[in-house]
Order: structure tokens, then C-alpha cells, then sequence
């Protein structure tokens, strides 16, 4: 009968179609099952301390991250189009910021992770050939972790290619555990590319190196160097947080964080942040990217112009953080001299840097100059002021449209704190109408000027 051949010619593509599937299922359930042994394994097993003495008098370690390197010659070599990654200035930035470093006698460099834009063996390679070019045969002890761009490609999301390129061509774990006189430092690479969960798995595994390294550093701090903050911790982490991390490391108040990945302006006070343990974000060498809610964006103009880091200065009372701007490509430059961080050795977590504590002290900022102008541009308006000031910086302005509309803008903060402007211009959309705006100076803990700036438009 037909309808049996028909009814045997279905039930045998359906049968077809149903090993197709359990093949695909088997090799999925074959890979996952490889890459969570490739983890397990690489990151519990694998690891042994590796300890190191350095001969300078004082001891220096200088900590940067996110590179985002081209993932290809080609790359590399493009023209970059408007408002495209320009990653020629990237390489340029690391290999300004490496010649900072070194003139500054720096032993050791720790690096946050986003060493490419994609995980790929060019981006690694040019990564180590800037050192290599740098450095020459006198290099200082160099920490790397892999960051969420280090395990991306084009195409796939994968792991393990991208860990073993990082292993072939760094010549090291991306999980490592240096004791560098006598200092602990835990390298804690991410376990897969994850913006914001990417630590499940190493956070077990840093558990572990933990416990060991607590049970040799009476008196010192633990540095633990991971590409995400701890969720709800320093400046950014309340956007591109981890939520595995906090459960580990609040059980160890002198771990002393290290992250990258928010590429937040180390110059807010909020880039330190301490309570059960203490959290440090390092901006970026790539380019500077700030919150949302901003009409300016959250990639403000001219944020690859500025490489910050931070160089820290050991000494038998205290661990000086400075806050670098490698820019120069020499010397480099100290942002905020008169508001050095430092931590106290022997070491206490003693509170100094909790944001309850400083906002305590915090004074709102203030306009003295209530007065500005208006400039029609076609179809926008450019509101002109002279800037505010604080006794930090002016992180912000709110601007309020006729009691009704308020929109906020980023200042110029961001590229230095001694290069900002004293005039200060925010372009706004032309309406043709007439209004009335009313300018607020707004500080990093969210306190606002008591007077304001009124301009008409018209």
C-alpha cells in the first residue's frame, strides 16, 4: 500500500534525523566534558608556588591591564574608520607605559588580563614582543592572567585553544601563585569568557592558594590579581562585577585585589574600595570607558589619549600606591600626588578606604561663576561655563531644562586631572525652542553644588 511505503520512508528519515541528533548531543556532552576536566585539572592540580628575589633596594611593582591588542596583522595595519578601535595607538600605549615602567626601576609587572581584543596567538605574541623590545634581556618578573577578550574569537567562544595559546606563548599557567620577597601574589585568570560569571570555577581553586598563602603572611597583604572586581565593590563593579569572587575573598581581610575589565578611571576615589577585604580597579591601557547614564557616552572623546596604571613602592613601614599616567612614554606622570594611597605594614585592614568613611569627609563641590553662554550651532546647542570646583574634582554636571528635563555629562576628568579645562562646553540637541538651563557641579560620591548655573537660550 502506499501509505505503509510512505510511512516507512518518514519513519526511516525520522530515524536518521534522530542519530544525527544524539551525535550532536554526544559531542557536545564529549566536549563539555573535556573542557571541565581541562579545567579542573589546570587550575587544582597544576600549581606550585614559584618564589622570587629581587636585588634593588626598594621593591617596585607596577600593575596595568587591558591591552586589547589586534587579533590580527591585518588588523593591526587597517586604517581604522570614525569611532572605530584605532589598535595601532593601543601598541603604542603599551610600549609607552613598558618604557615608564622601566625607567622607573619597576621589578615586577603585574598584568589584569585583555592582553587582546581576541584571544588569539597574534595578540599574545605581540603582547610579549613589546616586553621582549622594551625590556631586552634585563626584564623585571612579569605576572599575566587572561581576561573575557582573551577567550574570544571571531567565530566560537571557546577555552581551551585560547588557554594553551596563552600557556605556549606566555610561558606560564594563566593560574599562577608567585611569593615575590616574601610577598604573596595570586595570578587568577577567569575560567572561560565570561563578562560577569566568569570565576566559578578558579574561585575554588583560589580558595585553595589562598589558605596557603595566609598561613605565611603575618603582617603582609595577600595581592590577588583577577580581570573582574568583586560585584559591589570598587568603581564599575556594580556594572561588570563578578558574583563568584566576594564569597572567597571576604574570608581573608588582608587579600589586596588588583582587577581590570571596567576600564573605570582610576583617578575616582571609588577605584579603591575596602570593607571585609580591599578591592583596587586599574583602568586600562586601551582606553577609558565611564558608566552609563551619561549624554556624552560611556566612551568619552578622546579616551585612548591616556594609559593609566599604578606603580606601588614597598618599604619597611608602607606599600605607596601611585597613580600613573604612562602618556609621556618616559618618566610618566603622578596623578593625584596630595592624595596618595597607601597601605600601612606591618598590614591591617584598618578601614581607611571604605566609601562610608570618605563620604563622610566628602565636601560638595561649588560654582562661583554662575554665569555662561548659549551658541546656536545648526542643529546644536553648546552651553559654555567656567568649570566648577571641588575638593577633589568635578566628576560631572547635571543640567536641568526648564525645572522639567535632566540630562548629565561626564566632564574632562577622565585624560587628568591637571589637564582639565577651565571652561567647560557641553553640546546639547537644538530644538529650536527657548529655555532655560540650570547647571549643577556633581562630585564622584554624588554631592552637588549648592548654586547653580542659569543660561538662556534665547
Amino acid at each position: 500500500m502506499l501509505w505503509q511505503k510512505a510511512s516507512k520512508e518518514f519513519d526511516c528519515k525520522m530515524k536518521k534525523v534522530m542519530v544525527i541528533i544524539l551525535c550532536i548531543v554526544f559531542i557536545i556532552g564529549i566536549a563539555a566534558a573535556g573542557f571541565a576536566g581541562y579545567e579542573y585539572t589546570n587550575l587544582i592540580d597544576e600549581t606550585e608556588m614559584q618564589t622570587f628575589e629581587t636585588n634593588n633596594d626598594t621593591f617596585k611593582v607596577a600593575v596595568i591591564s587591558d591591552t586589547q591588542l589586534a587579533p590580527t596583522e591585518q588588523d593591526l595595519e587597517k586604517e581604522p574608520e570614525k569611532d572605530s578601535v584605532n589598535y595601532s595607538v593601543h601598541i603604542q600605549n603599551l610600549k609607552k607605559t613598558l618604557t615608564v615602567i622601566k625607567n622607573n626601576d619597576a621589578d615586577m609587572i603585574l598584568f589584569a588580563g585583555d592582553i587582546g581584543d581576541l584571544g588569539t596567538r597574534f595578540a599574545f605574541q605581540t603582547y610579549v614582543d613589546a616586553i621582549d623590545e622594551v625590556f631586552g634581556n634585563d626584564k623585571p618578573i612579569v605576572q599575566t592572567i587572561m581576561g573575557n577578550h582573551d577567550f574570544w574569537n571571531k567565530n566560537v567562544f571557546t577555552a581551551i585553544n585560547h588557554i594553551k595559546a596563552f600557556e605556549d606563548i606566555m610561558e606560564q599557567s594563566p593560574w599562577t601563585h608567585y611569593v615575590v620577597n616574601g610577598y604573596h601574589f595570586i595570578g587568577a585568570s577567569p575560567n572561560y569568557g565570561s563578562m560577569k560569571s566568569g570565576y566559578r570555577i578558579t574561585a575554588k581553586w583560589l580558595d585553595k592558594e589562598l589558605e596557603k598563602a595566609s598561613s605565611d603572611s603575618d603582617g603582609k597583604p595577600i595581592f590577588v590579581m583577577t580581570h573582574n572586581q568583586p560585584m559591589n565593590t570598587s568603581y564599575g563593579s556594580e556594572d561588570w562585577g563578578d558574583k563568584s569572587l566576594n564569597k572567597v575573598l571576604s574570608k581573608y581581610p588582608n587579600v589586596v585585589n588588583f582587577s581590570g575589565h571596567v576600564h573605570y578611571s582610576l583617578l575616582d576615589e571609588r577605584s579603591i574600595w575596602q570593607d571585609e577585604y580591599t578591592v583596587i580597579n586599574t583602568q586600562s591601557l586601551s582606553y577609558t570607558e565611564l558608566e552609563q547614564g551619561k549624554d556624552n557616552g560611556t566612551i568619552p572623546p578622546n579616551a585612548n589619549a591616556t594609559p593609566m596604571g599604578y606603580i606601588l613602592e614597598f618599604s619597611n613601614h608602607s606599600i605607596d600606591i601611585y597613580r600613573m599616567n604612562f602618556a609621556d612614554g618616559n618618566m610618566g606622570c603622578e596623578e593625584k600626588a596630595d592624595m596618595l594611597w597607601s597601605l600601612p605594614i606591618p598590614y591591617e585592614n584598618n578601614g581607611k578606604y571604605t566609601f562610608d568613611s570618605r563620604k563622610a569627609e566628602n565636601k560638595a563641590p561649588v560654582i562661583s561663576d554662575t554665569t555662561g553662554t548659549a551658541v546656536i550651532n545648526i542643529d546644536k546647542l553648546v552651553l559654555s561655563f567656567a568649570a566648577g570646583t571641588d575638593d577633589d574634582f568635578v566628576h560631572s554636571y547635571k543640567v536641568v531644562i526648564d525645572d522639567k528635563q535632566t540630562k548629565y555629562f561626564f566632564s574632562d576628568f577622565y585624560n587628568g586631572i591637571n589637564t582639565m579645562k577651565d571652561t567647560v562646553e557641553l553640546e546639547l540637541e537644538n530644538d529650536g525652542s527657548a529655555h532655560i538651563y540650570k547647571i549643577y557641579a556633581v562630585d564622584s560620591w554624588g554631592e552637588e553644588s549648592e548654586n547653580c548655573i542659569t543660561i538662556k537660550n534665547k
